[in-house]
């Protein structure tokens, strides 16, 4: 049987890890399979067509194409994150849905000659699932149970120079579990190309104990990602920082959300600690990624929702500032003064600046300013 398989995903970043896995189990199974990123085959070329999907922002881009999909092949399957919150928008199209981890496909290694290029990375997941239940999260509705993957260093390809990890808490299969992994690791570092090692969905602040920092010393995890979404986690954000930078970490980025449940002077807080530990503490870079929270179960194409203690005007000032302040989105100061050069000198100027009518236009003047200074030798 001839498979297609569609990434639905507008801009992928990564390639398609599920696709990878599915098509190493369906041609065990004696099918063939071809991954196609963002378009479909043509008419009656593939049997089946089996489609993955990604954020539920991204749920009318996929519904087009398992409409279109519906017209090229007489079996459609959809699988993937947008269809597990959202099953019934796309069993609305008579199309077979699979809802949740396929326990079949979870126990494949991907079969990377699916795709067009030999890979640089790895993508793996040593464990399912997280211990915690926070409401702006998704996971504990499609990876109810936590659990840890097995023989997962075979996920690994032999020429990767880095490998990704999707694990939602690493840290939480506890210490026995993360030793058994470190001596994966280790062995996979010493027999390969390995160099970087990438917890992408970000490590359990709360969780980090002394011991477990020592574990890792030595391991090339860049960036070591931490979560600073809301002031629970004050204090172990922090900690946790120092604790790895004390075993030789100097590379950090926190995920820091906003628009939720938070304040704008306690996100002013949060993305502050950031620069103030890597001034402090002489790191090179303790950088703050801001997310802005987006409800799970709303199609919200054009990201309009507001947080109950946002307004339009202020999330779309914190943009202005962002798009001309950071690199790539990130905020990454190496003084508190560029920090408050551009997002104020405390929280409540920072609030003011938000509601500033002609923030934009203020940003664009910081900007000219700053070019100024450099030029002439001068810094923040």
């Amino acid at each position: 049987m001839r498979i297609a398989l569609i990434d639905s995903n507008p801009k992928p970043k990564m390639y398609p890890l599920p696709l990878l896995k599915i098509g190493a189990w369906r041609k065990s199974l004696g099918d063939q399979c071809v991954i196609f990123n963002n378009r479909l085959p043509e008419k009656d070329e593939f049997d089946e067509i089996w489609i993955t999907t990604t954020f539920t922002f991204d749920v009318s881009h996929a519904l087009g194409i398992v409409r279109e999909a519906k017209n090229r092949a007489s079996r459609v399957l959809v699988g993937g994150v947008a269809s597990s919150l959202l099953p019934k928008r796309f069993e609305s199209l008579g199309v077979e849905v699979h809802v949740g981890i396929h326990d079949e496909i979870e126990s494949m290694h991907p079969d990377y000659s699916l795709l067009d290029t030999v890979p640089t990375y790895s993508i793996s997941h040593t464990s399912r699932g997280c211990v915690r239940k926070c409401g702006f999260c998704m996971v504990n509705r499609l990876e109810p149970k936590f659990f840890n993957r097995k023989n997962w260093e075979n996920d690994i390809h032999p020429d990767a120079d880095q490998i990704v990890f999707y694990d939602n808490n690493w840290f939480a299969k506890g210490f026995k579990g993360l030793k058994e992994d470190v001596k994966k690791l280790e062995k996979i570092i010493s027999n390969g190309k390995i160099k970087t090692i990438d917890f992408n969905q970000g490590l359990d602040a709360r969780l980090l104990t002394e011991k477990t920092a020592d574990l890792l010393k030595g391991l090339p995890i860049i960036p070591v990602r931490f979560a600073f979404d809301d002031m629970s986690e004050d204090g172990f954000y922090q900690n946790a920082v120092m604790m790895m930078n004390k075993r030789g970490f100097n590379d950090f980025s926190a995920y820091v959300l906003y628009n939720y449940n938070d304040t704008p002077q306690d996100f002013y807080y949060r993305l502050r600690e950031s620069v103030r530990l890597q001034v402090e503490l002489k790191i090179r870079d303790v950088r703050s990624f801001p997310m802005r929270y987006q409800p799970i179960f709303d199609i919200d194409k054009r990201r309009k929702y507001v947080g109950r203690n946002w307004t339009v005007a202020k999330r779309g000032s914190f943009k202005a500032i962002l798009a001309l302040a950071s690199t790539r989105g990130q905020v990454s100061s190496s003084t508190i003064k560029e920090f408050e050069y551009w997002f104020g000198r405390d929280a409540d100027e920072f609030d003011k600046l938000l509601s500033y009518p002609k923030i934009r236009e203020l940003s664009k003047r910081k900007k000219g300013a700053l070019r100024t200074m450099r030029a002439k030798g001068e810094w923040l």
